[in-house]
């Protein structure tokens, strides 16, 4: 085990969300408290929001987990009051968004575990996969789609295949602070 079992963790509602997040810590190599954002309730409709679907998915693996103990609170849904919380308990933070261990920093006693680069698909240029292009981007041609895990695909010469799922090659990517932006152009020339 790498951390004590006294220890405090938080997690946040978007990385809850992952069921990855359940899948690392159940190799136990983290283990006590964790102080969970209630994620709310399920509605009785089949097609009820799959966040909160996944959220609840994880919060009931990580109890099954040996070592660990969760509690609830609705109030750590609010951003705010998570950073508050996080800061009064001095808990270590883990997350998969870089934003919100920025947001953390000013509170220097809070440590924070940065999964986002464990779960991170890597994506080298000639990469062949297909995205769908939700909204034109800031330059001309430009189209702006989302892999999972939310990174940012922006594709040469798609602007005109909004609502389209494209062919696309990986050119290049950038980290920025609030996340990966992958670099792509269309697999063939029609979509243009």
């Amino acid at each position: 085990m790498l951390f004590g079992s006294k220890k405090s963790y938080m997690i946040d509602f978007e990385t809850m969300t992952d069921p990855r997040i359940a899948e690392f810590l159940s190799f136990g190599l983290i283990t006590g408290r964790f102080l969970l954002p209630e994620p709310p309730p399920l509605t009785s409709q089949e097609n009820g929001d799959h966040r909160n679907r996944r959220a609840w998915e994880t919060v009931e693996r990580l109890k099954r987990i040996r070592g660990i103990t969760v509690k609830l609170d609705r109030e750590l849904m609010k951003r705010e009051q998570f950073l508050a919380t996080l800061r009064r308990t001095k808990a270590t933070l883990i997350t998969m968004r870089p934003e919100l261990k920025a947001a953390s920093a000013p509170a220097q006693a809070i440590t924070t575990l940065e999964i986002y680069n464990l779960f991170r698909p890597t994506y080298l240029p000639g990469t062949e996969l297909k995205v769908r292009i939700a909204k034109k981007g800031k330059e001309k041609n430009e189209g702006i789609g989302y892999l999972e895990g939310g990174i940012k695909v922006v594709v040469d010469n798609a602007a005109g295949a909004v609502g389209s799922e494209v062919e696309v090659v990986i050119t290049g990517a950038l980290d920025t602070d609030v996340g990966r932006v992958v670099f792509a152009k269309s697999r063939f020339a029609e979509v243009r």
